[in-house]
């Protein structure tokens, strides 16, 4: 089974566009590009410039253009297709917030360093079985440069069958990692907090 037969919509990382890759894998097809997050944080600087302070950079995104979108244009993003956007209170656990009707998760890591930038992820419920490559994490003796995106889109994989689940999307990610059930979706979330600060939108 080759990676583009896979039934799970599925954006790697480019730039610092984990904002885009986040919605269109929460949506599970290409709803925005650049173009419209660029759009989206400029109305938005331009309806309040006084949040950019002195310098006049636009504070919703990167000055060079290259993304690293805040949740602001996320969330006008979402608006503009019709969705709410929740923010989980962090005073309550995960276990306790209630997902039915939800389009899916967004988790923003906050930076805590200099040198480590926030970063966008996106988790999914999907309510059918689904058959996916099983894609070693790692090419065990083979330096990641030898490997070509259209080597890796020609290797055949061994296909593998998930029970309905929630999935990791995160574009970071060379491929969906399964989570499992609610119960394992809560110990992922728990354990990702232990290690980072997180928001988690719903």
């Amino acid at each position: 089974m080759k990676l583009r037969e896979s039934p799970i919509y599925h954006e790697q990382q480019s730039f610092w566009l984990c904002a885009k890759h986040s919605l269109n894998n929460v949506l599970q097809r290409e709803v925005f590009t650049h173009a419209d997050l660029e759009r989206i944080a400029k109305y938005l600087h331009e309806l309040h410039p006084e949040q950019s302070g002195w310098l006049k950079f636009n504070s919703h995104k990167n000055f060079l253009g290259f993304g690293y979108y805040d949740i602001n244009v996320i969330i006008a993003a979402l608006n503009e297709k019709g969705y709410d956007l929740l923010w989980h209170d962090k005073r309550t656990g995960i276990e306790d917030a209630d997902l039915s009707g939800c389009v899916g998760i967004i988790i923003h890591i906050q930076p805590d360093w200099f040198f480590r930038r926030g970063h966008w992820f996106a988790l999914k419920h999907f309510d059918e079985n689904l058959t996916v490559p099983k894609v070693p994490t790692t090419y065990v003796g083979e330096p990641r440069a030898a490997r070509s995106i259209s080597e890796n889109e020609e290797r055949e994989y061994e296909p593998k069958t998930h029970d309905p689940g929630f999935w990791n999307l995160d574009s970071k990610l060379r491929h969906p990692e399964y989570i499992g059930d609610r119960e394992l979706l809560n110990a992922f979330l728990q354990k990702l907090s232990k290690r980072n600060r997180l928001h988690i939108l719903l």
